[in-house]
């Protein structure tokens, strides 16, 4: 396609040929839901027709906010986290298209985790942040509702309202494994999980509890471990105190996929028949390393939900009320080789 050399046009030039007032036409180019769906097509045809682009310095001159979106987290260096490289893909497809820019800081202390925040707000270099490995009760979310600041959570707090949030449904995806695995027959089901702190492990661990005890299987408090590091030597590790038990588990739930593949290694030190002897599911795909091996594990859609979390922020600052804008995503199972009928 020829490179176009029409002369641009600004917003007033645009507004005054559409007989509509300046506001009006930017709102609607800015998704506001105040303005009717047959205006903003109308002024999305013409700002087409007259060669029309927003100038994204004049933007940020007008309104004061530096359209930026900060990602900051707290890591283990030891334990790289390659789920959230794939959330971190789709925030920035979702940006593609437009002029918001993303600043992403890792950090290895809580604390300093929050001086940033606070750093990134006085200074103006960020006006909305996205976040994740979400706590019970996390001070991110106190601490940027208090000082009005646009953002979303991947996670839940305990307390789902007033603020936005996008997540897995996580105590659906503990009841399709468990359901599977008492179908096929297990009784001494266990759980290796993230620790309770974060408000996904906590909500995996009161469901897997409530389906045993709807289920009336006893409630084995030593078949429940957790960790706070996604580390393949802690799924080793706690899969060997399972295993050492007098009354060993029959099934084993991993919450991350390193801790499943530590299990699975240990499993095999064990000499077990993976799906027989013992049956394993996961979730998430570590580098394809699940689906490679034909296990049984759970996923969720990590880019698209990057994306959704930029959309999510565009329609905050269009006005829509965070509770409105919350999404739940379903889990996908993908049933592999590494689970089956007990065997007795």
């Amino acid at each position: 396609m020829p490179y176009s050399t029409r002369k641009k046009i600004s917003i007033t030039d645009l507004a005054k040929k559409l007989n509509l007032s300046v506001s009006s036409v930017s709102r609607a180019l800015n998704g506001h839901k105040n303005i009717s769906k047959k205006t903003t097509e109308r002024i999305f045809k013409a700002a087409r027709k007259f060669n029309y682009t927003p100038d994204p310095f004049a933007r940020r001159l007008a309104s004061k906010r530096s359209d930026t979106i900060a990602f900051i987290a707290t890591i283990e260096p030891k334990a790289p986290d390659f789920v959230l490289l794939e959330f971190l893909a789709g925030i920035s497809k979702g940006i593609k298209d437009s002029n918001t820019e993303l600043i992403v800081k890792f950090t290895l202390r809580e604390k300093d985790e929050i001086d940033y925040y606070e750093k990134l707000i006085r200074s103006n270099q960020a006006d909305k942040f996205i976040f994740y490995r979400t706590k019970k009760n996390d001070p991110r979310i106190a601490m940027l509702k208090k000082n009005n600041i646009n953002f979303i959570s991947w996670g839940r707090e305990k307390n789902e309202k007033g603020y936005a949030w996008i997540d897995m449904d996580n105590e659906k995806s503990i009841e399709i494994i468990a359901d599977r695995l008492i179908k096929f027959g297990h009784r001494k089901i266990a759980l290796i999980n993230v620790h309770q702190s974060f408000n996904y492990g906590y909500q995996r661990k009161i469901t897997y509890e409530r389906i045993l005890k709807e289920n009336n299987i006893p409630l084995n408090k030593d078949y429940y471990q957790d960790s706070l590091l996604s580390l393949t030597d802690n799924g080793v590790k706690l899969t060997k105190v399972l295993l050492n038990l007098k009354d060993p588990p029959t099934a084993i739930i991993c919450s991350l996929d390193k801790l499943l593949i530590g299990c699975l290694l240990e499993c095999k030190n064990q000499k077990l028949n993976i799906g027989k002897d013992i049956s394993l599911v996961g979730y998430n795909d570590y580098d394809n390393y699940l689906s490679s091996q034909n296990l049984t594990y759970i996923s969720h859609p990590l880019s698209q939900m990057g994306i959704d979390s930029v959309n999510i922020l565009k329609k905050i600052e269009n006005g829509y009320h965070p509770d409105e804008v919350c999404k739940l995503i379903e889990p996908i199972l993908h049933e592999g080789k590494s689970d089956g009928p007990l065997v007795k």
